[in-house]
């Protein structure tokens, strides 16, 4: 049985203040072609790099989140070869020395196990301007020339699309999580390529990369195309050939773009106008203090210590600042639940309201900055302490919260002003349910043929009737007693 191998290649763009070996600007947003640029970053003859600190400290950071081992001394490169957007003619990099070696990633794959994959290094360098093609013309916007550039290299264990696919996000989350990069693979702030190759045996098989995905489903869709046709080839008995390939996205195909048969020439050797790098064990140590928690490390507390189930953690590990505002809620929750609340039912209905309805409204508001801003963790925990004494019912709650982003106001002002209390009267709650039951004497003559439907329906009359004030658990049981 053919059996694919595959490593991966990613590109990672630092996220500092300039590029990696001059004082310009490092800007992504930057719409202006060739505005941040310098003699040192366009390559003119005499200019000298300097090597920016802060990127070098991002590199360490990602290292030590990829538990990597961490070098104290590494060089930088003169990596040789001609291209348009490389105007020096050689790339400044790491060869032999990088400053991250031999560290690995566990990814969470969707039948419940855990993949461990190998990251063989990360090396730092600089990344080269952008080439823009109109027509027949090539237009270059350096830009982009010397912004910090990681890479990152994986052993060959992979052996799915899916496995790929989720290295790839639970990185940018990682890089996210800990500020090192924008990691955005729209804006080029990620890139991956892949190196995909079937064989039967252990031996490997020819080799064929995959340049410039720029999508997580780019990187699972040509996996799968590239393993479907190198197995088409073989199983006719014919020689994968070693080459590059491009991804054709609206087709949906790789693409032949040059041959690999022969190793290119960079010739390497130590940039003779950058010294080496020296790095502490207290300057490394210093660094990992800033490390944040990281996604597993929050998956599996927000399991613990909050008793939700898989899919909204999911959720939470995706939605950063969501995942803080929760947190905040049910530190302020804590203070009703010494007063008798249910812990368990409290932080559900909590994440609940989140996950749903405030998400919602989030998303249908294109002017959305900052959650705290409209609704504060304090009011945000009284409504669900209203909710789960009885107070309101969930329809109520509904409205009450659309109304807290709107207006910034608590929901008890908001309870009386709008006049939405519960009605617990039951006389009051009798007369509502008399009307409705007269109105619907089919859904009830179904109902004591046994038809539970109906009753729900009637249920639902009821709240409706009263626009929410009495509760579905009042409705039910004098319902029950008024049939």
């Amino acid at each position: 049985m053919l059996k694919p191998t595959i490593g991966l290649e990613i590109h990672i763009e630092a996220k500092t203040n300039s590029k990696m070996f001059c004082s310009c600007r490092n800007d992504p947003e930057e719409k202006e072609p060739n505005k941040n640029t310098c003699p040192i970053c366009l390559g003119h003859p005499g200019a000298l790099p300097t090597i920016n600190k802060e990127a070098i400290e991002k590199i360490i950071l990602a290292g030590m989140a990829l538990n990597c081992e961490i070098k104290n001394y590494s060089r930088f490169d003169k990596k040789s070869y001609f291209y348009p957007d490389l105007p020096k003619g050689y790339q400044i990099t790491q060869f032999d020395f990088p400053i991250c070696k031999n560290g690995h990633l566990d990814v969470h794959l969707d039948d419940g196990t855990v993949k461990r994959i190998r990251i063989n290094r990360i090396h730092m360098e600089e990344d080269t301007a952008r080439l823009i093609h109109e027509g027949s013309s090539t237009l270059v916007d350096f830009n982009r020339s010397s912004v910090p550039l990681m890479e990152l290299v994986t052993e060959a264990d992979i052996n799915s699309a899916e496995e790929a696919k989720k290295f790839a996000q639970e990185l940018q989350l990682i890089l996210k999580y800990n500020d090192i990069s924008g990691a955005n693979m729209e804006k080029g702030q990620m890139r991956c390529e892949v190196n995909i190759s079937l064989s039967e045996t252990e031996e490997l098989g020819t080799k064929v990369e995959v340049k410039n995905l720029n999508s997580f489903k780019a990187v699972e869709k040509s996996i799968e195309y590239e393993t479907k046709r190198q197995k088409e080839i073989i199983e006719k008995g014919e020689k994968v050939k070693q080459e590059t390939r491009g991804w054709h996205d609206d087709r949906q195909v790789t693409m032949d773009q040059r041959s690999k048969e022969d190793a290119f020439e960079y010739r390497y050797f130590p940039d003779p106008d950058l010294p080496p790098l020296n790095i502490s064990d207290e300057e490394i140590l210093n660094i990992k203090r800033r490390l944040v928690e990281l996604p597993d490390q929050k998956r599996k507390r927000f399991k613990e210590e909050y008793g939700l189930d898989d899919k909204s953690v999911e959720f939470y590990i995706n939605e950063s600042p969501l995942a803080n505002y929760f947190e905040k809620v049910i530190s302020e929750l804590d203070k009703w639940r010494s007063h008798g609340g249910s812990k368990n039912n409290s932080t559900k209905a909590c994440s609940n309201y989140i996950i749903t309805d405030l998400q919602a409204i989030i998303k249908n508001d294109p002017g959305f900055e900052k959650i705290e801003e409209k609704i504060t963790p304090e009011n945000f925990a009284e409504l669900i302490s209203m909710l789960e004494s009885g107070e309101i019912s969930s329809n109520i709650a509904k409205i009450i919260l659309l109304e807290m982003y709107k207006t910034k106001g608590d929901p008890s002002h908001i309870l009386e002003e709008k006049g939405l209390s519960q009605i617990t009267d039951d006389s009051e709650i009798e007369n509502v349910i008399k009307e409705v039951l007269s109105n619907n004497t089919k859904a009830v003559e179904d109902y004591k043929k046994g038809k539970t439907n109906s009753f729900m329906f009637l249920v639902g009359q009821v709240m409706a009737k009263s626009k929410g004030k009495i509760t579905p658990q009042k409705a039910e049981e004098i319902i029950k007693k008024l049939i």
